[in-house]
């Protein structure tokens, strides 16, 4: 019993020393932990679980922040202290084979993890580092950059803010920076110092393109949610999340989708199952922080290398090197003999594929691209079909695991074309506005817009290498769209894009500042003309007594009264005065005829001579007459004067229309309703303009809607306003696109005219979903087409007109149309004056039946009834003899009265 008790001790002894001897054999690995990484605990599990998944072939060392006298956590904020306090001390009497070091150990400094691995050989960094012989688990800086240059050239940004916080970010967006001239970005970078001034800066850029990246992971997280308490992650919004797989929860991702901002994210391609790797974490594996993810895998890379170095040379530990710090040459230069295992690793982690290069760089990865609204920014694998495009760090690497080619050639960047969810070609909806639009059945869709795309479709193809498959669908009211803000949502062309049915409005769709809080807008791809569509002037027909219209009714009664009045007192004047013919007549002094001149048939015919300037028969003798008929004479001269100046106007008022040159001319005529078409490109126009006289012109059309909405001057569709100049007898003007109206013109009856000078400009540009990279790639293609002049005179084609309307109408010489129209009197101007003239040949020949058939009757002087033989007269005096005494009449009687004997 005893030998065997002695046996059985010997035997736990020898164990002991055993597993002693193993346990010193493993290496352990250093982790640092840092401001962030520090909080809850959370990193120092994750490693632990990484060491239990390696089955105890590594153990670990926290090196958790120190306390000060105050037992409180320090945080370093100076390099050197960092450095030398914080890293260097505290490995010099350990034997530690590896460190891990985030960038949070020192938050103030630059690339500290970077500097550790100059210090201690090998460092494996968790955070982005730069110009370092560390080994990088996060992508590097020139990689980043140029993953950036081709996404920012692939959405065509011209305009945008870089928001970053420092260190490792600097060089990015100084390497962004470089690139300025050469793609003409203008770019606007904003460093996190202060979020309360970043939230101002934000707010008060005309700049809605944003890329966030933040060496600190944990900055960009406050940046995003920022952004979200203060509205800034809208519909105008498009947010580039520069971060890999920046890790937003579901509340954040519901708040940016009902925001509707439009964003960019970037995730590691992951195809390994997390199941596999053992961890305590609940979260899904979208939700961590991308560098905890890092730091698990930084431990598995640790645990294949060591594998690696024990096969290579027969020993599981390497020697522990540190140069922290030493002004030792050769000293520096020495280094672990891991590092050269840990550049052969490769596996599968939970940050993706890991593997490095000699310098220590991350290699042959691949980044998923993320793009759109919504839900589309949550990562989770039923929503792969959202993945846009990607970008892979070694094209030869992919394709190896691919087994297949790269599709973009030597780019590294490939990028599918921008749809709306899993449509296999972009949706555009449009509108039939001849000539921008028209639906032929026989033809198809033809137009300006149709020949547009077709420009856009080439130039997207040959200059920018991305596919542009469309799909053009037409809107069944066509209606541009207005705002609801009782149902608060949009209708027409613009609910289209709002609800997500198309990718792109492709219409003459104006740009105003009430759709550009919903959609986002091209650069303008043409800037039309407005016009005036009145009837043309020799088309109109005015009121046939137009010619009375200088004086109302009273005035012609008035003048005709005068005119029998001034008669009657003339006559009277002739009947009474001794000095007239009449009394002269009787005393013998003149002849029986001269003093009849004014008799009561004679002396209105008198005003009405001398009123059309015909002069007179015979004048007035005596003062009294005279007098009376010189005040009549500037009575006359008066009112046939403000008869003819007024005149003109009522003539002539068809053309007033067509000689309108600008908006005061238009507001100051008050004898045609001008309107517009409902959500046009005019009823924009007027309505957002903050010009004074543009403004008095929408309130005033606008008022008038409002009140008389039976008869409105806005109508809903072209076609009405149309229908309305053409049967309003010019009593009715449409303002409107140009274009649209010259195409409505050439439709028969041709019987309208457009004018209005050029009094405004608009823009019309394409609309796409807020934040769509479609807005800046189709803006590029709209730059190139106008820089070589491919859209000019592409509107130039008669053809484009509604086949289903009469037409087209030739009008002849396009000049004397104008002509007419601006100074033609037409049959239709002078009615009135054939028809008083018609009026007085039936008078003049109903007076000549009279007269005719009275004198058959015996009426009249001359007729049988009144004819007498006139008796010489005798003088007592002479004895009989005929008085011969001569008579000269005055020499103001008259010029045409002759010498009587």
């Amino acid at each position: 019993m005893l030998y065997h008790r002695i046996l059985l001790l010997f035997g736990v002894y020898f164990m002991l020393i055993k597993k002693g001897v193993a346990q010193d054999s493993i290496p352990t690995v250093g982790v640092f932990y840092g401001r962030y990484t520090d909080q809850n605990e959370e990193y120092k599990r994750i490693v632990s679980d990484a060491i239990d998944h390696v089955d105890g072939d590594l153990r670990v060392t926290h090196l958790l922040p120190e306390l000060n006298d105050d037992h409180e956590k320090i945080y370093y904020t100076n390099i050197n202290q960092a450095l030398r306090v914080g890293i260097c001390n505290r490995i010099e009497n350990t034997n530690l084979k590896a460190l891990i070091v985030p960038n949070d150990i020192c938050v103030d400094c630059r690339n500290i993890g970077g500097i550790a691995g100059d210090a201690v050989s090998p460092v494996l960094t968790t955070d982005l580092s730069y110009n370092t012989k560390a080994f990088n688990l996060y992508p590097s800086k020139e990689d980043l950059t140029d993953l950036f240059v081709s996404l920012v050239n692939y959405t065509k940004w011209r305009d945008f803010i870089i928001v970053y916080d420092h260190g490792s970010a600097e060089r990015i967006v100084e390497g962004l920076m470089g690139q300025t001239q050469q793609y003409r970005w203008r770019v606007t970078p904003y460093q996190v110092t202060d979020l309360k001034d970043l939230r101002d800066k934000l707010k008060h850029s005309r700049v809605k393109n944003i890329l966030l990246f933040c060496e600190l992971e944990e900055v960009a997280l406050n940046v995003v949610q920022m952004a979200i308490d203060e509205e800034l992650m809208t519909d105008a919004y498009h947010w580039m999340f520069g971060n890999i797989n920046l890790p937003l929860v579901y509340n954040q991702i519901d708040k940016i989708r009902i925001g509707r901002a439009y964003i960019t994210r970037l995730a590691m391609d992951f195809e390994g199952n997390v199941g596999r790797f053992g961890t305590q974490k609940a979260e899904p594996l979208d939700e961590w922080p991308y560098r905890l993810r890092l730091t698990y895998d930084g431990v598995l890379a640790i645990h294949e290398a060591m594998k690696l170095h024990r096969a290579r040379l027969g020993r599981l530990s390497p020697e522990h090197t540190s140069k922290c710090p030493n002004n030792d040459q050769a000293n520096n230069n020495l280094k672990s003999t891991l590092e050269e295992d840990l550049q052969r690793v490769a596996f599968e982690g939970l940050s993706g594929p890991v593997s490095f290069d000699s310098k220590g760089n991350r290699v042959n990865y691949t980044i998923n691209i993320h793009m759109g609204k919504g839900l589309t920014v949550f990562f989770h694998s039923d929503l792969r079909k959202q993945v846009l495009g990607m970008w892979t760090q070694d094209i030869r690497s992919w394709e190896r695991s691919h087994r297949e080619t790269w599709p973009n050639g030597n780019n590294r960047l490939y990028m599918g074309g921008f749809r709306n969810a899993n449509l296999d070609r972009i949706r555009i909806s449009s509108l039939v506005e001849p000539p921008y639009f028209v639906d032929d059945s026989f033809q198809g869709f033809r137009g300006f817009i149709p020949e547009l795309l077709e420009k856009v479709k080439k130039t997207m193809e040959e200059d920018l290498g991305l596919p542009f498959d469309y799909q053009l669908e037409l809107v069944s009211d066509g209606d541009y769209g207005r705002y609801d803000s009782v149902e608060n949502r949009w209708s027409g062309l613009m609910a289209t894009l709002t609800e997500g049915r198309s990718d792109i409005a492709a219409a003459p769709l104006v740009i105003t500042s009430e759709r550009d809080t919903a959609v986002d807008f091209t650069v303008p791809f043409m800037k039309a003309e407005l016009g005036v569509l009145i009837m043309h002037p020799n088309w109109v027909r005015e009121d046939i007594f137009a010619v009375m219209f200088p004086y109302n009714a009273t005035v012609w009664v008035l003048f005709v009264v005068t005119i029998l009045l001034i008669g009657a007192i003339i006559w009277g004047i002739n009947q009474l005065n001794p000095y007239e013919w009449r009394k002269l007549a009787e005393r013998g002094v003149v002849t029986e005829e001269k003093g009849d001149y004014f008799n009561v048939w004679n002396s209105p015919w008198f005003q009405t001579s001398t009123i059309f300037f015909q002069g007179f028969d015979h004048s007035p003798r005596s003062w009294a007459a005279r007098t009376m008929s010189g005040f009549w004479f500037w009575f006359s001269l008066v009112m046939i004067f403000l008869y003819i100046f007024n005149l003109t106007p009522y003539l002539t008022a068809s053309k007033n229309l067509a000689r309108i040159k600008d908006i005061g001319q238009l507001m100051s005529q008050t004898t045609v309703d001008v309107g517009f078409v409902r959500d046009s490109s005019a009823y924009d126009f007027f309505r957002n303009n903050e010009i004074d006289e543009y403004r008095r012109m929408w309130e005033y059309i606008h008022s008038a809607n409002s009140m008389y909405r039976e008869d409105s001057a806005i109508v809903s569709r072209i076609e009405d306003g149309v229908h309305r100049v053409r049967y309003s007898n010019g009593q009715y003007a449409l303002i409107h696109d140009r274009l649209t109206l010259i195409a409505e013109t050439r439709q028969r009856r041709c019987s309208m005219y457009i004018t209005g000078g050029h009094f405004a400009l608009v823009e019309y540009g394409f609309a796409v979903p807020s934040g769509s990279p479609l807005r800046d790639q189709l803006s590029y293609v709209f730059e190139l087409l106008h820089e070589r002049n491919e859209l000019e005179g592409l509107m130039n084609n008669d053809t484009w007109f509604d086949p289903e309307k009469d037409g087209p109408c030739r009008t002849g010489d396009p000049k004397l149309w104008k002509d007419q129209a601006l100074y033609s009197l037409t049959t239709g101007d002078l009615i009135g004056i054939y028809l008083l003239l018609a009026i007085g040949m039936a008078c003049s020949f109903g007076f000549f039946l009279i007269e005719i058939i009275a004198f058959q009757l015996g009426y009249g002087e001359g007729s049988g009834r009144y004819r007498t033989t006139r008796k010489p007269q005798y003088d007592s005096a002479t004895n009989g003899a005929r008085n011969e005494q001569a008579y000269m009449p005055p020499t103001s009687a008259g010029a045409d009265e002759k010498m009587w004997l």
